[in-house]
Parts: structure tokens; C-alpha cells; sequence
């Protein structure tokens, strides 16, 4: 991992106002109020201590026990669904030790230098009221990015400098970067963690990629701290909303909340009473597509009655596909 030290702050505080504070980094980089559920729920997740600690053990090399951190809610560091977009911040307990994390759904230029900042900042605040025989401070800043396209922004400022002859730009300070693009639908559908579920839903493109996806989810059960943040992007996702329809989304939420029922008998039903009219536009113009739907469905273990109404097929086209993949 990467990490941000006292060297690093001895060299590049000088660059910044030493009365900037966090806020005013924030108006600098003119970063967009919170209105959508991609800052919201992981925010959310991540304010969660025990969601925190197993992000860490999945992504860092990082294992911390419940009791060994602690959150750093200073003044500048915001509570979530606020105005304003806010670091996450925990703190080592006993330890001058932090980590900062920021989530990003798009690809921002200005983030090697923001989170340099950031560091810079976090920094100064510590040393202020560092005792004499005290530890310096030490940063480990993170962004975890769950956009469409793979992250391609330089983890430092060095990879943004201007080149020119033999003149070496100075070695500025990286940051850690989680692209969830790294990650597979299937490695994080297996993952049991919340940050992996919303992970998920930043993966998928299209209705029916949704709707198969949280039909798998179904199919293999969540833990409950999983099912409470699935409800909570069912909510407040509107890309998940236009794709779905409020008919849909109800159906899921109180799936959800069903304990020890049958699940795979629910979305066969949901197949049946909730096609719309896209679906069957998109059946009947999308040939490959329509296969690759059908070929999901049967790895769910839908019942075929349920494909034949669903993809407007014969028996015949079915029983051809299923031979294709040996199925019975």
C-alpha cells in the first residue's frame, strides 16, 4: 500500500495555505453536492465500522479487529447524505495511524492533487497537538472508483507534469486506487460484504442485466447487513428505477424482507406478470441477446413455461438451446 508521511508533508505543505481547510478544498475543486445514491450508499456502507474493516481485509492488506479503529469525525469531515461530499476518515485507536477514502463514480483530473491536499490537511491537524515523544502521522489514502470506464487518471501529480529536456519534476506522493472495473460480476456476487453488492450495481448496463443479476442474488441469499443496503440502492438508485419501474423494484424490496420462502417461485411469477412492452421490443430485435437471456434463465433454473412467455419462443427454439448446453 501507499502511504502519505511526515517526509511527504515536510515537502509539499508549502504548496497549500496553512489556513485552508478541507471545506475549502472541496469549493476549490468545485465538488457536486450529494443527489445521487452512488455517494450516499457507499458512504453509508462505509460509515459503518464493521463494513469498513471487512472493505479493508477484502481490498487492503489491512486486517483490523472492531476495536482497534475508531472514526475520526473532526469538523471538517461532513456526516453522510449532508450537502457536501466528505472523506471517509478512521483512525488506528492509540496510533497515529489514519486511512481516507473517497469514493469517485466518474473519473476526476483533479484528484492527485485533491487528495494530496487532503493528506496535507489531515496532516497539519494532527501535528498541531502532536506531544513531543508522540509518533508523526501516517496516511493511507484510497479511492475506491465505480464507474463504467476503467480508471486511467494519474495516481500522482508526477504523471501529470509537464515534460520538458532533462528537467525532473518532483516526486509527488501517490494515492491507493480500488477500480471496481478489476473486479467480476461473479467474484462480487460471491463476496459477502455490502461494498461488493453496491459494487455490483455499478457493473451492470442494462434492464435485463439487472433484472438477472438480482435474480441471482436471490437465488443464493444475503446476509442481513447485505439485504439492508440492497433495499437502500433499490431506494435511492434513479438509474435503477427507470430501468426496473416501481413494480418491479416493490416486488424485490419485499423478496428481500421474506424469510425461508420460496424465492425462485416469486421471480418465475415476476417473469410472467411484469413484462413490459421494451422487454418484448428488445426480444424481438435482439436475436444474440435474446439467447444470452434465455441461456441465464435456464442456468437459474427457471421453469421453462416461464422462458417460453417470457421470450415469446416455441418449444422447439427451447429444447434447441438446451441441447446447445446439455441441459435437461
Amino acid at each position: 500500500m501507499i502511504h502519505f508521511t511526515i517526509v511527504d508533508y515536510w515537502r509539499y505543505q508549502a504548496l497549500f495555505s496553512k489556513t485552508q481547510k478541507i471545506s475549502d478544498i472541496q469549493e476549490k475543486y468545485q465538488i457536486r453536492k450529494i443527489h445521487q445514491y452512488h455517494d450516499k450508499i457507499f458512504k453509508e456502507i462505509l460509515d459503518d465500522k464493521i463494513e469498513f474493516i471487512n472493505f479493508m481485509k477484502r481490498y487492503t492488506p489491512y486486517s483490523f479487529k472492531e476495536n482497534e479503529v475508531e472514526k475520526y469525525n473532526r469538523k471538517f469531515v461532513t456526516s453522510h447524505f449532508t450537502a457536501k461530499e466528505a472523506d471517509i476518515i478512521y483512525k488506528v485507536k492509540g496510533r497515529n495511524v489514519f486511512v481516507i477514502i473517497e469514493h469517485q463514480s466518474k473519473m476526476d483530473f483533479a484528484m492527485p492533487e485533491r487528495m494530496l491536499e487532503y493528506c496535507v490537511e489531515l496532516m497539519r491537524s494532527v501535528i498541531k497537538n502532536r506531544k513531543e515523544d508522540e509518533s508523526y502521522p501516517l496516511i493511507c489514502p484510497i479511492v475506491l472508483y465505480t464507474g463504467k470506464r476503467k480508471w486511467s487518471v494519474p495516481k500522482t501529480i508526477t504523471g501529470m507534469q509537464e515534460k520538458y529536456y532533462n528537467f525532473e519534476p518532483l516526486d509527488y506522493p501517490k494515492y491507493n486506487l480500488i477500480d471496481v472495473n478489476e473486479y467480476t460480476i461473479q467474484e462480487l456476487i460471491e463476496e459477502k460484504s455490502s461494498v461488493a453488492k453496491a459494487m455490483l450495481f455499478e457493473k451492470v448496463k442494462t434492464k435485463e442485466e439487472m433484472i438477472v443479476l438480482l435474480d441471482e442474488l436471490m437465488k443464493k441469499g444475503l446476509e442481513k447487513q447485505e439485504i439492508k443496503y440492497v433495499r437502500m440502492m433499490l431506494t435511492y438508485s434513479n438509474d435503477i428505477r427507470e430501468k426496473l419501474g416501481e413494480e418491479r423494484i416493490q416486488f424485490y424490496k419485499e423478496n428481500l424482507e421474506r424469510k425461508g420462502g420460496n424465492t425462485m417461485t416469486d421471480v418465475e411469477r415476476l417473469f410472467i406478470e411484469v413484462i413490459d412492452e421494451k422487454m418484448d421490443k428488445f426480444f424481438a430485435g435482439m436475436d444474440e441477446g435474446k439467447k444470452e437471456i434465455i441461456i441465464n434463465m435456464l442456468r437459474m433454473k427457471i421453469k421453462d413455461k416461464v422462458i417460453l412467455e417470457a421470450a415469446k419462443i416455441n418449444h422447439k427454439e427451447l429444447q434447441k438451446i438446451k441441447e446447445e448446453l446439455e441441459v435437461d
